[in-house]
């Protein structure tokens, strides 16, 4: 495998990535903006190149699409997190700050001398809130994942928690689950949801009816009334 980067007109910067075990290209928008493309080892750049191009209006749709997505934070907001709070006001100091005032209020103080739209200010308060999201899933996930695991009687190796971006959670072959920090804005029965998800993982690799069975037995005949609830929800 080999990655490249390369500035096509038109669209900006793309992450060409050619592996061997592709036998076509495939194309992807991220939500932080980021075009990547994989290609089969034999395929020309060229060829490549010309395939980007032919697809440049999807592109630019994708990227208005998460552009339309994105959250905007305003002084006055309260993020709601599992056990925790975030609140963001307005201050009258020279800097942006933010702290825990006590176990479960995180405060988010931003200058009214600042634009709050600003990329500085938006991404200020992105950054807090995914490290009190950190914060407050390193304390449950872990032993949240080792309650519901033996109540169900699965097994697995180790628990990581993780800033995701496109998944709210994922199971290695190995045997490892990876749970994403925003899962502390999600309802107390779809955080356990995500959390059989991946458990089931351990036992049914893929979303076969296998997998979906099993998760429907353990979430008490409820997988796809909760999966259609938390796909109202973005990452």
């Amino acid at each position: 495998m080999s990655t490249n980067y390369y500035t096509i007109e038109g669209i900006g910067l793309v992450k060409l990535t050619r592996r061997k075990n592709s036998n076509r290209i495939t194309l992807r928008v991220k939500a932080n903006g980021e075009i990547s493309v994989n290609y089969p080892w034999f395929t020309p750049k060229n060829d490549v190149a010309k395939f980007v191009l032919n697809n440049t209006d999807w592109i630019k749709k994708q990227l208005e699409k998460h552009k339309e997505k994105k959250t905007h934070y305003q002084p006055g907001d309260v993020i709601e997190l599992f056990n925790a709070t975030i609140k963001i006001e307005a201050s009258t100091k020279s800097e942006m700050i933010a702290y825990r005032d006590d176990k479960s209020v995180f405060q988010v103080k931003i200058p009214q001398s600042l634009e709050a739209d600003s990329e500085r200010v938006q991404n200020f308060i992105s950054k807090v809130i995914v490290e009190a999201s950190r914060f407050e899933a390193k304390k449950y996930l872990p032993e949240r994942v080792l309650e519901l695991a033996s109540i169900h009687k699965f097994k697995y190796k180790q628990v990581f928690v993780k800033n995701l971006k496109s998944r709210w959670g994922s199971c290695s072959s190995h045997g490892n689950i990876n749970l994403n920090v925003h899962l502390m804005r999600l309802p107390p029965h779809l955080i356990d949801y995500i959390i059989l998800h991946e458990l089931v993982h351990t036992v049914e690799a893929n979303h076969g009816p296998g997998f979906w069975k099993l998760l429907d037995k353990v979430s008490g005949g409820n997988a796809r009334k909760y999966d259609n609830e938390v796909k109202k929800f973005k990452l």
